[in-house]
Parts: C-alpha cells; structure tokens; sequence
C-alpha cells in the first residue's frame, strides 16, 4: 500500500515521500525505514492529529520520534511540536501550547494509522 510520509527536520523544509508498506507493518519493518531517518536507535510512536492536503480535516495518525531526544540534546521541531500539541488543544481542554511537552529531532509523521 502506498503510503505518505512527511520528514520533519528542525530547522529545514519538511520532506515529503512516499513509501510501500503494508497496512499494519510489523515492527521491524518500521524500525528499518525509520532508524536511519531518525537516526536513533529508540524510536517512540506518537498518536496524533494532521491533514496531509495542509488544512483543518484533522484526522488520526502516527508520528515517530527521537525517543532519548531531549536527553541528547537535540533541538526543539517546531513542526512536529504543533502537531503532537494539536489533540490536547482541541480535545482534552489545553489552553496554553508550552505547558505541554515538546518534540526533540527529527520526526516522521505517516499520513495514516500504521502502529496498532
């Protein structure tokens, strides 16, 4: 199944790709495209909100990221950080974005549900 992605650098322009992956990939599967990507060797699974065609039709997807990032010292995606921010600001009752925590390095955000 073809699969979007969007890489997101601190700092840089977002890379799109697309990808053939299966509708549930296994874990190795995802470990072996995201590793050298992300460039870490723990890689966490975020759920979050977001709309490939860059508007407000927010669904559900996963984004991976830098597990250790803030412990390494990576810098702040201010790209990623909105996204993973977004549930809480429109479903949970968040009124301010930096009460909430932030995303460190390099993030992959699908453009669907591919973690279960």
């Amino acid at each position: 199944m073809k699969t979007k992605l969007l890489i997101m650098i601190p700092e840089e322009a977002n890379e799109g790709r697309e990808v053939e992956l299966p509708r549930f990939p296994s874990y190795p599967t995802l470990r072996d495209l995201l590793t050298p990507i992300i460039g870490c060797k723990h890689i966490e699974h975020v759920s979050v909100l977001a709309d490939f065609k860059g508007g407000l039709d927010f669904k559900r997807a996963d984004m991976f990221v830098d597990e250790d990032g803030h412990a390494r010292g990576l810098a702040r995606n201010g790209n990623a950080t909105a996204i993973y921010r977004r549930n809480a600001l429109i479903h949970q009752g968040v009124k301010d974005p930096e009460s909430l925590s932030w995303i460190a390095g390099v993030a992959v955000l699908f453009e669907r549900v591919v973690w279960t």
